[in-house]
């Protein structure tokens, strides 16, 4: 080999390393891309659950003051327990979220030491399957089926007052 062959090769070996480099760095950016893309929307999609968590919890709590508030008393003598509006909560409940379904139910609680009474609680569950909005997160997040929805359930509790409903 004559020295213009040796300053020849030499001038090429530094731009086949760089573009063999170039090549390395591409499949590392195909391997990891997925699962970096994987991690940002599992965060985006966590954080469009917890919003739909907020909105089921508070149409529950709508629906629980509007079905704590129109209850009224049975007509019996004595302390007949509230008659709840399962029907008109049910219709509220749809209306503020369209695809949610609500159940109503009552539950004595403590008896009044002074009029003798029982109190009650109205527990309004309303469940709502909210589907998954962003590419593979259904793997981690979703718990139905077809990995593809997760079903959120918000309970309330609210006392029916005996005032109220007399």
């Amino acid at each position: 080999m004559n020295e213009h062959e040796k300053r020849k090769n030499a001038h090429r070996a530094p731009l086949e390393r760089r573009s063999s480099q170039r090549g390395q760095v591409l499949i590392e950016v195909l391997l990891m891309l997925p699962i970096f893309l994987l991690l940002v929307f599992t965060v985006m999609e966590i954080g469009h659950l917890a919003f739909r968590t907020i909105l089921l919890h508070h149409a529950a709590y709508e629906v629980a003051r509007i079905g704590s508030l129109s209850a009224v008393a049975a007509s019996a003598p004595g302390c007949p327990p509230p008659v709840i509006q399962a029907g008109k909560m049910r219709t509220i409940g749809q209306a503020i979220l369209t695809n949610a379904t609500v159940g109503a139910a009552q539950e004595q609680t403590l008896t009044d030491p002074q009029e003798g009474c029982p109190h009650f609680d109205l527990k309004v569950t309303m469940s709502q399957r909210v589907p998954m909005i962003f590419p593979m997160t259904g793997l981690i997040l979703a718990n139905t089926a077809g990995r593809r929805e997760r079903i959120l359930v918000a309970q309330v509790r609210m006392p029916i007052e005996r005032p109220l409903f007399k």
